[in-house]
């Protein structure tokens, strides 16, 4: 196990080295095409100068090393972080070199800029693709047990959520329980209820790595730390709630500002266009304007481009007599699969969500944020205000959310509204950063898109 596991890492290693090296050739390459193109100072070295460094992959990979990259990572995002954090020190460490050996007028800022920038997609491109192959040949995964307090008692849902997510590195290959457990084994997974003083002894002795594994929902666990008490035999988690910090909001503000009009640039063929379809396809106005509840619960007009037929509301009430599922379906969800008040264009609008894009300009007048919960109506909340009020007293609603990444109108509006206490518990600018990736994916499957 120690060899292949050995074996993997040298394969990934080879892998980044040629992300690298390709980072640098095209990196080079778009330099150059630059600077014959709009007259820029042209380069005086040759793209050998960057090669004849040995000691700058070398650096990234030691870097890399040092961080983790290379051992067990639980899931993409962890492995994301993993490498940007490498990359930008590897970046610092780079420019120090440079400036220490009074180099930096022989290679070109701007190339070395680009190399990292390059790498940023290269290397956890290769990473997912050179996993992915190693799994599907040898499946890579290291082999781990799950605990069970008595015999035939199985943590199924632990188990699958294990063995289907690839990435993780582990695969679950069978249970023990305290009696069977006579030879020592490698990992373990432990249910936090399990974590009583006589289990601990019994597992610790023939167990090298055990992991404890915690599905409480009323705890947030992505912002915590562990500390122990040696002398008092004590482990205290501390988690702490980011949106509770000042600094935070302002970071999260700044985020937003920057992030809207960067969109709003980028779309403007869409704001044009749209308007036009939505006239050419049914009569009314271009865009719907409806009362949502925003921070501390207050009221505002959040802006989408109409999708539904202007006597909407006549259709579905008709609709709904016919059709009892649809009405039980619209209860449970909120939101109609096959829903009659929807025109042509606004089918098209929703499945692809271009009919949220107007409401960047909520996000730049302060109304609403990037990411966030989903904005609803006073009365839609109304039968879970009581328990989830902080949410919407303390964070402003979003454009898109955990809600949109984890299954969007195919969920139930009750677990929309825990997915949205949970984003509120574990904020971090990572996790807006991880939603918005899982944003497009969403948008492009089209997945509970309607």
């Amino acid at each position: 196990m120690l060899k292949q596991k050995s074996s993997q890492n040298l394969i990934i290693i080879w892998s980044d080295l040629i992300s690298i090296y390709f980072a640098i050739i095209l990196a080079y390459g778009v330099r150059v095409w630059f600077g014959d193109m709009f007259s820029i100072i042209p380069l005086t070295h040759g793209i050998s100068v960057y090669f004849e460094k040995w000691w700058f992959p070398l650096a990234i990979i030691l870097v890399l090393i040092y961080y983790g990259s290379y051992g067990i990572i639980i899931t993409v995002w962890d492995e994301l972080l993993i490498l940007f954090r490498s990359l930008f020190v590897s970046f610092l460490i780079v420019w120090v070199i440079l400036s220490l050996q009074k180099e930096s007028e022989s290679v070109s800022r701007i190339v070395i800029t680009m190399i990292f920038l390059f790498l940023l997609v290269f290397l956890p491109l290769s990473r997912l693709a050179m996993k992915y192959i190693l799994f599907k040949s040898i499946d890579w995964r290291k082999p781990a047990y799950l605990f069970e307090r008595r015999k035939g008692e199985r943590q199924n849902e632990l188990r699958e959520t294990l063995n289907k997510e690839w990435y993780s590195g582990y695969k679950i290959i069978g249970n023990i329980d305290k009696d069977s457990l006579q030879v020592p084994i490698d990992t373990c997974f432990v249910p936090i209820d399990y974590t009583d003083e006589t289990t601990i002894r019994a597992l610790k002795p023939n167990v090298k790595n055990m992991i404890v594994v915690s599905v409480q929902s009323g705890l947030s666990f992505m912002n915590t730390e562990v500390k122990s008490f040696l002398n008092r035999n004590m482990v205290l988690i501390t988690t702490n709630n980011g949106l509770l910090a000042k600094r935070n909001m302002i970071f999260k503000r700044l985020f937003d500002i920057s992030l809207s009009l960067i969109g709003i640039i980028l779309l403007s063929p869409f704001f044009i266009a749209i308007p036009f379809l939505i006239k050419f396809d049914s009569s009314g106005p271009v865009l719907f304007f409806h009362k949502r509840c925003g921070l501390n619960l207050s009221n505002f007009n959040m802006i989408k481009y109409r999708t539904m037929f202007t006597n909407g509301e006549s259709i579905i009430v008709d609709y709904l007599k016919s059709n009892p599922a649809a009405a039980i379906e619209l209860k449970e969800r909120n939101k109609i699969s096959e829903d009659p008040r929807i025109t042509r264009i606004g089918n098209l609008l929703r499945k692809t969500s271009l009919d949220e894009i107007p409401q960047l300009f909520n996000v730049v007048k302060g109304e609403m944020s990037i990411v966030g919960p989903r904005p609803d109506t006073r009365s839609a909340l109304s039968e879970f205000m009581k328990e989830y009020e902080p949410i919407y007293n303390r964070v402003k609603p979003g454009i898109t959310g955990l809600w949109q990444v984890s299954g969007r109108s195919d969920i139930k509006y009750k677990d929309r509204v825990n997915l949205d206490y949970m984003y509120v518990l574990n904020w971090s600018l990572w996790l807006d950063f991880i939603i918005i990736l899982k944003t497009v994916k969403a948008i492009l499957c089209r997945k509970g898109a309607y």
